[in-house]
Protein backbone atom coordinates (compact mmCIF):
# COMPACT_ATOMS: atom_id res chain seq x y z
CA UNK A 1 0.00 0.00 0.00
CA UNK A 2 1.35 3.24 -0.74
CA UNK A 3 0.65 5.63 1.52
CA UNK A 4 2.23 9.00 -0.06
CA UNK A 5 -0.77 8.49 -3.11
CA UNK A 6 -3.33 7.54 -0.43
CA UNK A 7 -2.25 11.12 1.76
CA UNK A 8 -2.29 12.98 -1.61
CA UNK A 9 -6.15 11.87 -2.93
CA UNK A 10 -7.57 12.45 0.98
CA UNK A 11 -5.79 16.26 0.67
CA UNK A 12 -7.24 16.96 -2.39
CA UNK A 13 -10.78 15.35 -1.28
CA UNK A 14 -10.51 17.92 1.79
CA UNK A 15 -9.99 20.66 -0.43
CA UNK A 16 -13.19 20.09 -2.71
CA UNK A 17 -15.53 19.70 0.35
CA UNK A 18 -13.69 22.94 1.89
CA UNK A 19 -14.83 25.10 -1.47
CA UNK A 20 -17.86 23.55 -1.94
CA UNK A 21 -18.49 24.51 1.81
CA UNK A 22 -17.13 28.71 1.04
CA UNK A 23 -19.38 28.97 -2.22
CA UNK A 24 -22.70 28.10 -0.38
CA UNK A 25 -22.03 30.03 2.56
CA UNK A 26 -21.29 32.86 -0.21
CA UNK A 27 -24.69 32.02 -1.45
CA UNK A 28 -26.75 32.33 1.68
CA UNK A 29 -24.77 35.69 2.29
CA UNK A 30 -26.37 37.44 -1.20
CA UNK A 31 -29.85 35.44 -1.26
CA UNK A 32 -31.91 37.49 0.65
CA UNK A 33 -31.44 40.54 -1.26
CA UNK A 34 -31.99 38.32 -4.57
CA UNK A 35 -34.93 37.01 -3.70
CA UNK A 36 -36.31 40.78 -3.09
CA UNK A 37 -35.77 42.00 -5.97
CA UNK A 38 -38.91 42.40 -7.74
CA UNK A 39 -39.16 42.04 -11.72
CA UNK A 40 -39.16 45.12 -14.03
CA UNK A 41 -43.08 45.74 -15.21
CA UNK A 42 -43.13 46.04 -18.98
CA UNK A 43 -45.53 48.93 -20.04
CA UNK A 44 -48.85 47.53 -22.34
CA UNK A 45 -47.87 49.96 -24.78
CA UNK A 46 -44.81 47.95 -25.17
CA UNK A 47 -45.57 44.62 -24.69
CA UNK A 48 -48.83 44.76 -27.34
CA UNK A 49 -47.52 46.28 -30.41
CA UNK A 50 -49.94 49.39 -32.03
CA UNK A 51 -51.18 47.96 -35.34
CA UNK A 52 -48.57 49.40 -37.90
CA UNK A 53 -51.75 51.41 -39.55
CA UNK A 54 -52.81 53.07 -36.10
CA UNK A 55 -49.54 54.45 -35.83
CA UNK A 56 -49.82 56.07 -39.52
CA UNK A 57 -53.32 57.16 -39.40
CA UNK A 58 -53.95 58.51 -35.66
CA UNK A 59 -51.61 61.30 -35.68
CA UNK A 60 -50.41 61.99 -31.98
CA UNK A 61 -52.07 65.10 -30.51
CA UNK A 62 -50.45 68.19 -28.94
CA UNK A 63 -50.50 68.05 -24.89
CA UNK A 64 -52.92 70.58 -25.39
CA UNK A 65 -55.58 68.44 -26.89
CA UNK A 66 -55.01 64.85 -25.45
CA UNK A 67 -58.02 65.38 -23.28
CA UNK A 68 -61.86 65.03 -25.11
CA UNK A 69 -63.21 68.50 -25.65
CA UNK A 70 -66.97 69.20 -24.79
CA UNK A 71 -68.91 71.29 -27.13
CA UNK A 72 -72.11 72.98 -26.01
CA UNK A 73 -74.12 73.46 -29.32
CA UNK A 74 -76.95 76.03 -28.89
CA UNK A 75 -78.85 74.46 -31.69
CA UNK A 76 -78.75 71.11 -30.01
CA UNK A 77 -79.69 71.91 -26.39
CA UNK A 78 -76.71 69.73 -25.04
CA UNK A 79 -73.14 69.25 -24.91
CA UNK A 80 -71.23 66.64 -26.93
CA UNK A 81 -67.83 64.53 -26.52
CA UNK A 82 -65.67 64.45 -28.77
CA UNK A 83 -62.78 61.23 -28.41
CA UNK A 84 -59.33 62.57 -28.90
CA UNK A 85 -58.69 59.22 -30.67
CA UNK A 86 -60.70 60.39 -33.74
CA UNK A 87 -58.99 63.71 -34.36
CA UNK A 88 -56.44 64.62 -37.20
CA UNK A 89 -53.93 66.72 -37.88
CA UNK A 90 -54.63 69.44 -40.28
CA UNK A 91 -53.82 73.54 -41.09
CA UNK A 92 -55.84 76.53 -41.39
CA UNK A 93 -54.79 78.72 -44.58
CA UNK A 94 -56.46 81.30 -46.14
CA UNK A 95 -59.01 80.42 -48.79
CA UNK A 96 -57.62 82.56 -51.42
CA UNK A 97 -54.48 84.46 -51.79
CA UNK A 98 -54.31 86.87 -54.38
CA UNK A 99 -51.62 88.57 -56.29
CA UNK A 100 -52.74 91.80 -57.48
CA UNK A 101 -50.71 93.79 -60.40
CA UNK A 102 -51.76 96.05 -63.08
CA UNK A 103 -53.56 94.74 -66.36
CA UNK A 104 -51.09 97.57 -68.04
CA UNK A 105 -47.82 99.50 -68.49
CA UNK A 106 -47.94 102.08 -66.21
CA UNK A 107 -46.15 104.40 -63.55
CA UNK A 108 -48.02 103.79 -60.34
CA UNK A 109 -49.42 107.02 -58.67
CA UNK A 110 -50.75 105.96 -55.58
CA UNK A 111 -51.35 103.47 -53.43
CA UNK A 112 -54.39 104.00 -51.13
CA UNK A 113 -53.83 100.74 -48.29
CA UNK A 114 -50.95 99.71 -46.31
CA UNK A 115 -49.97 95.50 -44.98
CA UNK A 116 -52.84 94.29 -42.64
CA UNK A 117 -55.22 96.83 -43.84
CA UNK A 118 -59.23 95.55 -44.23
CA UNK A 119 -60.17 95.48 -48.23
CA UNK A 120 -63.86 95.39 -49.55
CA UNK A 121 -64.20 93.93 -52.86
CA UNK A 122 -63.98 96.25 -55.72
CA UNK A 123 -62.40 98.96 -53.39
CA UNK A 124 -59.09 101.28 -55.10
CA UNK A 125 -55.92 99.86 -53.93
CA UNK A 126 -54.15 101.57 -56.08
CA UNK A 127 -54.32 104.08 -59.59
CA UNK A 128 -51.60 104.35 -62.38
CA UNK A 129 -50.71 107.93 -64.19
CA UNK A 130 -53.43 108.53 -66.73
CA UNK A 131 -53.33 111.63 -67.87
CA UNK A 132 -53.37 110.37 -71.70
CA UNK A 133 -56.18 108.71 -70.88
CA UNK A 134 -58.67 111.11 -69.24
CA UNK A 135 -57.97 113.34 -72.22
CA UNK A 136 -58.86 110.99 -74.48
CA UNK A 137 -62.26 110.42 -72.28
CA UNK A 138 -63.19 114.00 -72.88
CA UNK A 139 -62.09 113.78 -76.22
CA UNK A 140 -64.63 110.74 -76.71
CA UNK A 141 -67.60 112.72 -74.61
CA UNK A 142 -67.15 115.65 -77.33
CA UNK A 143 -67.98 113.57 -79.89
CA UNK A 144 -71.17 111.53 -78.01
CA UNK A 145 -72.27 114.96 -77.63
CA UNK A 146 -72.44 116.62 -80.89
CA UNK A 147 -75.84 116.51 -82.35
CA UNK A 148 -75.20 118.61 -85.20
CA UNK A 149 -74.47 116.65 -87.75
CA UNK A 150 -77.93 114.68 -86.94
CA UNK A 151 -79.97 117.91 -86.39
CA UNK A 152 -78.96 119.11 -90.30
CA UNK A 153 -79.49 115.77 -92.35
CA UNK A 154 -82.95 115.86 -90.74
CA UNK A 155 -83.17 119.00 -92.30
CA UNK A 156 -82.58 118.16 -95.13
CA UNK A 157 -84.23 114.89 -94.90
CA UNK A 158 -87.14 117.17 -94.50
CA UNK A 159 -86.82 119.50 -97.32
CA UNK A 160 -86.05 116.10 -99.77
CA UNK A 161 -89.51 114.71 -98.63
CA UNK A 162 -91.11 118.39 -99.48
CA UNK A 163 -89.57 118.89 -102.97
CA UNK A 164 -90.19 115.25 -103.75
CA UNK A 165 -94.22 115.53 -103.10
CA UNK A 166 -94.22 118.70 -105.18
CA UNK A 167 -92.20 116.82 -107.97
CA UNK A 168 -95.06 114.01 -108.17
CA UNK A 169 -97.73 116.88 -108.39
CA UNK A 170 -95.38 119.04 -111.43
CA UNK A 171 -95.60 115.53 -112.82
CA UNK A 172 -98.79 114.58 -112.96
CA UNK A 173 -100.16 118.09 -114.21
CA UNK A 174 -97.39 117.41 -117.00
CA UNK A 175 -95.10 120.26 -116.00
CA UNK A 176 -91.72 118.59 -114.97
CA UNK A 177 -90.10 116.00 -116.69
CA UNK A 178 -89.42 112.64 -116.08
CA UNK A 179 -85.92 113.51 -115.87
CA UNK A 180 -86.25 116.09 -113.08
CA UNK A 181 -88.66 114.05 -111.13
CA UNK A 182 -85.98 111.13 -110.97
CA UNK A 183 -83.39 113.55 -110.01
CA UNK A 184 -85.38 115.10 -107.16
CA UNK A 185 -86.24 111.76 -106.02
CA UNK A 186 -83.01 110.93 -105.47
CA UNK A 187 -81.96 113.39 -103.16
CA UNK A 188 -84.88 112.74 -101.17
CA UNK A 189 -83.48 109.53 -100.85
CA UNK A 190 -80.11 110.80 -100.29
CA UNK A 191 -81.40 113.07 -97.36
CA UNK A 192 -82.88 110.11 -96.15
CA UNK A 193 -79.58 107.88 -96.03
CA UNK A 194 -78.04 110.99 -94.48
CA UNK A 195 -80.13 110.49 -91.38
CA UNK A 196 -79.36 106.82 -91.21
CA UNK A 197 -75.52 107.41 -91.42
CA UNK A 198 -75.41 110.79 -88.60
CA UNK A 199 -77.61 108.14 -86.15
CA UNK A 200 -74.65 105.58 -86.89
CA UNK A 201 -72.19 108.18 -86.44
CA UNK A 202 -73.73 108.88 -83.04
CA UNK A 203 -73.77 105.40 -81.87
CA UNK A 204 -70.15 104.70 -82.93
CA UNK A 205 -69.11 108.14 -80.66
CA UNK A 206 -71.15 106.42 -77.73
CA UNK A 207 -69.52 103.53 -78.40
CA UNK A 208 -65.67 105.18 -78.51
CA UNK A 209 -66.61 107.10 -75.67
CA UNK A 210 -67.41 103.71 -73.62
CA UNK A 211 -64.32 102.47 -75.12
CA UNK A 212 -62.19 105.24 -73.69
CA UNK A 213 -63.59 105.24 -70.26
CA UNK A 214 -62.95 101.75 -69.95
CA UNK A 215 -59.11 102.08 -70.82
CA UNK A 216 -59.42 105.21 -68.12
CA UNK A 217 -60.86 102.12 -65.29
CA UNK A 218 -58.15 100.17 -66.21
CA UNK A 219 -55.60 102.75 -64.80
CA UNK A 220 -57.26 102.70 -61.71
CA UNK A 221 -56.41 98.76 -59.85
CA UNK A 222 -59.70 97.38 -57.40
CA UNK A 223 -59.62 94.47 -54.87
CA UNK A 224 -61.27 91.37 -56.52
CA UNK A 225 -61.83 90.15 -53.37
CA UNK A 226 -62.42 91.16 -49.32
CA UNK A 227 -59.60 90.35 -47.37
CA UNK A 228 -56.67 91.85 -45.30
CA UNK A 229 -52.92 93.09 -47.26
CA UNK A 230 -50.71 90.50 -46.91
CA UNK A 231 -47.97 92.69 -48.80
CA UNK A 232 -46.80 95.68 -50.52
CA UNK A 233 -44.31 95.15 -52.50
CA UNK A 234 -44.09 98.68 -55.10
CA UNK A 235 -44.48 102.53 -54.50
CA UNK A 236 -45.86 104.88 -56.44
CA UNK A 237 -43.52 106.26 -58.72
CA UNK A 238 -42.50 102.77 -59.80
CA UNK A 239 -42.76 101.58 -63.34
CA UNK A 240 -45.96 98.34 -63.25
CA UNK A 241 -46.06 96.07 -66.37
CA UNK A 242 -46.25 92.43 -64.85
CA UNK A 243 -45.00 92.77 -61.35
CA UNK A 244 -46.93 92.20 -58.07
CA UNK A 245 -48.04 95.24 -56.36
CA UNK A 246 -50.31 93.83 -53.47
CA UNK A 247 -51.15 90.36 -52.13
CA UNK A 248 -54.23 90.05 -50.56
CA UNK A 249 -55.44 87.00 -48.40
CA UNK A 250 -59.21 86.17 -47.84
CA UNK A 251 -59.89 84.96 -44.41
CA UNK A 252 -63.77 84.43 -44.34
CA UNK A 253 -64.22 81.78 -44.90
CA UNK A 254 -60.90 80.21 -44.09
CA UNK A 255 -59.51 76.92 -45.39
CA UNK A 256 -58.85 73.69 -43.80
CA UNK A 257 -56.87 71.10 -44.78
CA UNK A 258 -57.26 67.40 -43.75
CA UNK A 259 -55.21 64.62 -44.28
CA UNK A 260 -57.73 61.56 -43.12
CA UNK A 261 -56.84 57.68 -43.18
CA UNK A 262 -58.51 55.11 -45.92
CA UNK A 263 -60.98 53.04 -43.86
CA UNK A 264 -62.54 56.45 -43.74
CA UNK A 265 -63.17 57.13 -47.49
CA UNK A 266 -66.81 57.25 -48.10
CA UNK A 267 -68.12 58.39 -44.23
CA UNK A 268 -67.28 62.17 -44.86
CA UNK A 269 -68.85 63.77 -47.61
CA UNK A 270 -69.05 67.43 -48.83
CA UNK A 271 -71.89 69.35 -46.55
CA UNK A 272 -70.85 67.08 -43.21
CA UNK A 273 -69.67 69.15 -40.23
CA UNK A 274 -66.58 68.64 -38.54
CA UNK A 275 -65.53 70.14 -35.17
CA UNK A 276 -61.56 72.23 -35.54
CA UNK A 277 -59.72 72.93 -32.62
CA UNK A 278 -56.91 75.53 -33.44
CA UNK A 279 -53.56 75.61 -31.33
CA UNK A 280 -53.28 77.50 -28.17
CA UNK A 281 -54.08 80.39 -27.53
CA UNK A 282 -56.79 80.80 -30.05
CA UNK A 283 -58.13 76.84 -28.85
CA UNK A 284 -61.77 77.87 -28.97
CA UNK A 285 -63.68 74.81 -30.92
CA UNK A 286 -65.27 75.85 -33.98
CA UNK A 287 -67.22 73.85 -36.55
CA UNK A 288 -66.39 73.64 -40.23
CA UNK A 289 -68.07 72.33 -43.30
CA UNK A 290 -66.52 69.86 -45.91
CA UNK A 291 -66.01 71.20 -49.26
CA UNK A 292 -64.47 69.14 -51.28
CA UNK A 293 -63.15 65.45 -50.35
CA UNK A 294 -60.37 63.73 -52.52
CA UNK A 295 -61.59 60.83 -55.35
CA UNK A 296 -57.93 59.60 -55.39
CA UNK A 297 -56.04 57.44 -52.78
CA UNK A 298 -53.10 58.07 -51.90
CA UNK A 299 -51.49 54.02 -51.52
CA UNK A 300 -48.17 54.85 -50.56
CA UNK A 301 -49.79 56.53 -47.37
CA UNK A 302 -53.22 55.25 -47.05
CA UNK A 303 -55.03 58.59 -46.51
CA UNK A 304 -56.69 61.29 -48.78
CA UNK A 305 -57.03 64.79 -48.30
CA UNK A 306 -60.45 66.80 -47.67
CA UNK A 307 -60.42 70.14 -47.68
CA UNK A 308 -63.22 72.29 -45.32
CA UNK A 309 -64.15 75.83 -45.07
CA UNK A 310 -64.23 77.61 -41.32
CA UNK A 311 -66.59 80.44 -41.47
CA UNK A 312 -64.71 83.21 -39.69
CA UNK A 313 -67.31 86.52 -40.13
CA UNK A 314 -65.80 88.08 -37.33
CA UNK A 315 -62.26 87.50 -38.44
CA UNK A 316 -60.74 87.10 -35.38
CA UNK A 317 -58.77 83.74 -36.21
CA UNK A 318 -55.77 83.92 -38.99
CA UNK A 319 -54.79 82.28 -41.41
CA UNK A 320 -51.73 79.70 -40.77
CA UNK A 321 -52.47 78.25 -37.58
CA UNK A 322 -51.98 74.04 -37.01
CA UNK A 323 -55.08 72.85 -35.62
CA UNK A 324 -56.89 69.23 -34.57
CA UNK A 325 -59.64 67.45 -37.10
CA UNK A 326 -62.71 65.59 -35.02
CA UNK A 327 -65.10 64.06 -36.58
CA UNK A 328 -68.57 64.51 -34.90
CA UNK A 329 -70.45 61.88 -33.48
CA UNK A 330 -72.19 60.13 -36.60
CA UNK A 331 -69.13 60.73 -39.01
CA UNK A 332 -66.74 58.90 -36.84
CA UNK A 333 -67.23 55.49 -38.82
CA UNK A 334 -68.13 54.51 -42.22
CA UNK A 335 -71.50 52.77 -42.87
CA UNK A 336 -72.12 49.09 -45.00
CA UNK A 337 -72.96 50.91 -47.98
CA UNK A 338 -69.82 53.21 -48.08
CA UNK A 339 -67.63 50.53 -46.59
CA UNK A 340 -68.51 48.84 -49.58
CA UNK A 341 -67.31 52.09 -51.73
CA UNK A 342 -64.15 52.09 -50.35
CA UNK A 343 -63.14 48.77 -50.45
CA UNK A 344 -63.95 49.06 -54.47
CA UNK A 345 -62.03 52.45 -54.52
CA UNK A 346 -59.08 50.53 -52.93
CA UNK A 347 -59.56 47.76 -55.16
CA UNK A 348 -59.17 49.82 -58.13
Amino acid sequence: MNIPRVAEKSTQWWAAIAGSIGFCAVGLLFAPGLLSRQPTPVPEAVAEEAPVAALIHEPTPAAAFDQPVRKDSPSQGASTMVPAAHAFDCMISANEMIQIGSPMLGVIESIRVERSDYVEARQVLATLESSVEEAAVRVAQARADRTVELESTRVSQKLGRKRRSRAVDLYEGKSMSLDLREEIETEAQLAELGVAQAKENHRLAALQLQQAQATLARRTIRSPISGFVVERLMSPGEVVDEETILTIAQIDPLRVEVILPTHLFGSVAPGDSVEIVPEAPLDQPRIAQVAIVDRVLDAASGTFGVRLLLPNPERDLPGGLRCLARLLPGDTGPSAEDQAVAESHVAR
